[in-house]
């Protein structure tokens, strides 16, 4: 009973989501960057905007939401270089449209600065509702500059896209933790800044610490900045502990700089890694039934364990998307970015399960003690009827439910 209770305060949250906006901050932003001499760089900054973010008003028959982004790069002393501002209307046919997080709008920046590192800062405001968003996202260039013969740059992934995004066509940036493959093979774009003259850069893939790919490039530079397009087929390799490794070699001197990275497992929702622990933070919402057909499972069995259960709970059967799948996981991702303390995972925490179920709350309210020796914190959800007190004990952040909650 309680499991199905859970269930139905995620499901009424994704319901009314347009009635309460909550999702205004839940945009995805991604900036890059490459050089362009030794001594300037451009940033590229990509911000996706989905339906889901937005609060449409009916006009007519249709159903319509006005947006304004900004996506501005300040330098170290917060001094603004960089600024560009877009406003636009969605306009769709069907109510679910509205609240859908698979259609999107897709901004984009780009812009040469002098080598240095740099904050960029996206925006989005709903110009509805007036409620708005922001992301910051430092781009760290200080060890580039540490490197005695070469700038080795981060290496920039990339995956199939319709359309042109400032690298050969149809080739669209993803961030390294989220690498995805197309067909058991992953690309990257590969930029390093050496001198004119002949070199050589070997691209490595290591797993496991082992290496399970590598390709050598001989080449001849005419100026200072060199960039390959690397394919890399994936279907055997090891993918624990994933890096790529890039030696530059040039007159006798040689540099090398590893990155790590992680190929996203396509079988699920985006932001779900590894199978293990997307059922771990199933446990919330599974019944006793479902949890001991889980403990008896063969590894090999979890994936379809994994579908079905979700599968059951997909309230919109005659979509694509499982709604419900999606609301639970985009909380859960937001509970480890926000709820972690130390080694524990945000999703364990107090206030990362009760994200997890009841969503954002409506108001919160944060003081002290009379004796000033713990600080609490109160989140109320209105519409069930519902408020949560969490009390940080020991001065760490760590805040714990003062009543249990029972799930």
């Amino acid at each position: 009973m309680k499991n199905f209770i859970s269930i139905c305060v995620i499901l009424l949250s994704i319901i009314s989501a347009q009635e309460l906006n909550r999702n205004i901050d839940q945009f995805k932003t991604n900036s890059f960057v490459r050089p362009v001499t030794s001594d300037s760089v451009e940033v590229l900054s990509f911000m996706e905007v989905s339906n889901s973010a937005l609060q449409f008003l009916k006009k007519d028959n249709l159903f319509e939401a006005k947006y304004e982004v900004n996506i501005a790069i300040l330098d170290q002393e917060k001094e603004k270089r960089f600024s560009q501002l877009f406003s636009d209307t969605i306009v769709v046919q069907k109510f679910g449209d509205t609240t859908s997080k698979v259609k999107k709008k897709i901004i984009t920046t780009a812009v040469v600065l002098p080598f240095a590192s740099y904050t960029v800062t996206s925006t989005l405001k709903d110009l509805d509702i007036k409620l708005s968003g922001k992301r910051d996202k430092e781009i760290d260039l200080k060890d580039l500059s540490k490197n005695t013969y070469f700038k080795i740059y981060d290496p920039i992934f990339v995956r199939k896209a319709e359309g042109l995004w400032g690298f050969d066509t149809n080739k669209f940036p993803i961030p390294a933790s989220r690498v995805i493959s197309d067909n058991n093979n992953i690309s990257l774009y590969q930029y390093v800044v050496l001198n004119p003259g002949s070199y050589n850069i070997t691209i490595s893939v290591i797993g496991d610490k082992k290496i399970q790919w590598e390709d050598s490039i001989d080449g001849v530079s005419e100026g200072a900045v060199v960039s390959h397009l690397a394919n890399i087929p994936i279907k055997d390799i090891d993918k624990r502990d994933l890096k790529i490794k890039v030696v530059v070699s040039q007159s006798g001197n040689v540099s090398s700089k590893s990155f790590p990275f992680k190929i996203k497992n396509t079988t699920f929702f985006d932001g779900i890694d590894n199978i293990d622990v997307a059922l771990a933070q199933m446990s919330y919402i599974l019944t006793s039934e479902e949890k001991k057909e889980l403990k008896n499972l063969k590894q090999s069995e979890k994936e379809n364990f994994f579908k079905k259960v979700w599968a059951k709970r997909d309230p919109i059967a005659q979509t694509k998307v499982n709604e419900l799948m999606q609301e639970y996981y985009t909380r859960v991702i937001f509970a480890e970015e926000n709820f972690s303390r130390g080694t524990s995972g945000g999703w364990k925490s107090d206030m990362g399960m009760v994200y997890i179920l009841f969503g954002k709350p409506d108001d919160m309210a944060r003081s002290m003690n009379m004796q000033g020796s713990y600080s609490y914190e109160t989140w109320y959800y209105f519409q069930i009827g519902e408020e949560f007190t969490f009390i940080d004990e020991y001065g760490f952040g760590d805040y714990r439910l003062k009543t249990p909650l029972l799930y």
